[in-house]
């Protein structure tokens, strides 16, 4: 017994100390900085409330705040609307169909924020596609004011949230057995109705689910905002950003921060319980159970006792042939649709192409020639060259220093049990859900004392910090999928615990590794938030140089920029796909879709 106890006790002794690499990194980089801006918001010196007072007194801030929340609620709404006959339509078309509609609704998600905004910038522009297709057609005689404004920055976000919104509601409705339809026009229900009455509260807890989850990502946005948005598009992550920047005013900037942080761990909540509401026993899981899917189910059973007593030629043979055909024909429609928004998701990317070969100076859709002097414009300019040399030194530093933390960190949580295990896996996943401001903000305090502002190897820390979760959860996710049996016949073989593991569980886990390193690396190099605080004047990365030419000028060499970084990212992606893809076709299994496909953006 004092054996196996003691067995027990050195097991887990090892796995915690797994985790160690882990906390030397983010309990001085991530926690530290975080409780000093908890701190910073109380005041310097002087314990003090004065910060907060001012933040619910001040008509500005105030108007702010209602702002973001207003945008992102309408923001997730629009998705909603958008976002489900999508959804829908994955559902009822074949596998490979679905397939393919995947693949164009993560397209948009692999691209950086700032090549989309690039994109809608050319389209929407006061000499874009739009207003130049518009006025060739006499619809128009002065150009639409479609961006640097509230339109613009409305089609931004719901652009890049339709994803978030799609993923996690295709898999609540991909549950749900629509030959229930079928039986319920049967009946004498209209196609409409039934879908009303039956589908969509089987499916609220996928709308809530990716509503909450685009209603998050808005409230946290920075860079949609500041790039497609007007003077008065001012949010909340742009008025702390102001606050620092501007005005200095470090405390009000933290008490903003904190408020900040207490919504989006709410709302982080509320999406983990959500997503669990099928087996939740709480008030949010028994109020969408009873209000939301077995209300209207009752009442359309009741609804139809009585239309079936009133009109009982309504479920002839006739009337079933018809409902039939409008089954058909509705799916039909379905399709069609979905597919024309999945176009208008696509084709924003699509459209640099042909801009990054224009061979004229200006940015003009179509272009009247063509050529490759912005590519080469690109490769023989400095200001280009050096910003993304630097991106490549920090990328290729913070995806190594990312993969040794988080292998382990992934392999404690999964396979170790210890007191605290849900506060740590919560830790460890947190950076991505702190909305990047804050996170660049804490850093920036840290990083003033340290003389590390302007360093690559800040921002590779930095970086490192970014990227972890994705690491934690891509290798989680290749550990729960491999047989733990395999390695506990190593250890009772003889083996120890590090062979057992680098012999039986390492060469299975390894395509999760891989693809746990691009992702690592692609988080790294899209960044622009931390860049932005962190990088200075001498460590300026890609995505810097990108944004300062969006904000600053429009530099048709970002056109060829964009592209090149599309080109590799889907080339990163499917890199990291392809070992996880042969082993299912090995094994005569369908393809898994990552576990982080919805977590970079």
């Amino acid at each position: 017994m004092n054996r196996a106890m003691l067995l027990r006790a050195s097991r887990r002794i090892g796995v915690v100390s797994l985790l160690v690499p882990a906390m030397l990194l983010l309990v001085p980089l991530y926690i530290y900085p975080l409780i000093q801006i908890g701190s910073l918001s109380f005041g310097d010196q002087d314990w003090s409330t004065a910060n907060y007072v001012e933040l619910f007194r001040d008509p500005f801030l105030l108007r702010v705040l209602n702002q973001t929340l207003r945008l992102s609620l309408v923001v997730a709404v629009l998705c909603v609307l958008v976002g489900y006959p999508i959804a829908y339509a994955m559902c009822v078309v074949s596998q490979r169909t679905s397939r393919t509609m995947t693949l164009l609704i993560l397209l948009p998600l692999w691209t950086s924020a700032l090549v989309r905004c690039f994109a809608w910038i050319v389209i929407l522009g006061r000499n874009g596609i739009v207003n130049t297709v518009l006025s060739d057609l006499g619809l128009i005689n002065v150009p639409l004011k479609l961006v640097y404004n509230t339109v613009g920055v409305y089609v931004g976000m719901v652009h890049i949230g339709l994803p978030f919104l799609i993923l996690p509601l295709y898999n609540s409705l991909r549950r749900i057995d629509l030959r229930l339809l079928s039986a319920a026009e049967s009946l004498g229900s209209r196609p409409i109705s039934a879908f009303f009455w039956i589908v969509l509260p089987l499916s609220m807890p996928g709308v809530l689910a990716g509503a909450l989850l685009v209603f998050m990502f808005s409230v946290g946005m920075f860079v949609i905002p500041a790039v497609l948005g007007g003077l008065s598009d001012i949010t909340y992550m742009m008025a702390v950003e102001k606050q620092v920047n501007e005005l200095s005013n470090w405390g009000l900037a933290a008490a903003m921060s904190v408020l900040l942080l207490g919504v989006t761990g709410i709302l982080s909540l509320l999406y983990e319980r959500t997503l669990n509401i099928e087996t939740s026993s709480g008030i949010l899981g028994q109020v969408v159970r009873h209000v939301f899917q077995r209300g209207p189910i009752h009442l359309l059973v009741w609804r139809e006792r009585i239309l079936a007593a009133l009109f009982p030629l309504r479920a002839s043979q006739a009337a079933m042939s018809k409902q039939s055909a409008r089954l058909v024909s509705r799916h039909l429609f379905v399709k069609c649709w979905s597919f024309g928004l999945l176009v208008c998701l696509v084709l924003p990317l699509l459209i640099i192409f042909p801009l990054a070969l224009s061979g004229e100076a200006y940015l003009h859709f179509p272009p009247q020639t063509y050529s490759l002097r912005w590519f080469e414009n690109f490769f023989s300019r400095e200001d280009w060259v050096t910003p993304t040399i630097t991106s490549l030194k920090v990328g290729l530093l913070a995806t190594p220093g990312a993969i040794l933390i988080g292998v382990p960190a992934a392999y404690a949580i999964v396979r170790g049990q210890f007191p605290g295990k849900g506060i740590v896996t919560a830790t460890l996943i947190s950076p991505m859900i702190v909305p990047g401001v804050i996170l660049a903000i804490a850093l920036y305090a840290l990083y003033a004392r340290f003389s590390l502002i302007g360093t690559v190897t800040g921002l590779a820390l930095a970086h490192i910090i970014l990227a972890l979760p994705y690491v934690v959860v891509t290798v989680s996710a290749g550990l729960k999928g491999t047989d733990e049996t395999l390695e506990a016949a190593a250890l009772t073989m003889g083996a120890g615990p590090v062979r057992a593991f680098w012999n039986v569980t390492l060469p299975v886990l390894r395509p999760a590794i891989i693809s746990a390193a691009l992702l690592a690396f692609l988080t790294s190099f899209d960044d622009v938030v931390l860049a932005l605080f962190l990088s200075g004047t001498s460590a300026k990365t890609l995505p810097v140089k990108i944004w300062e030419g969006i904000r600053f000028e429009i530099d048709p060499t970002i056109a060829a920029v964009s592209v090149m970084l599309i080109l590799t990212t889907i080339g990163f992606k499917f890199i990291a796909e392809w070992p996880a893809k042969r082993g299912a076709k090995l094994k005569g299994e369908a393809p898994v879709m990552q576990p982080t496909e919805i977590g970079r953006t």
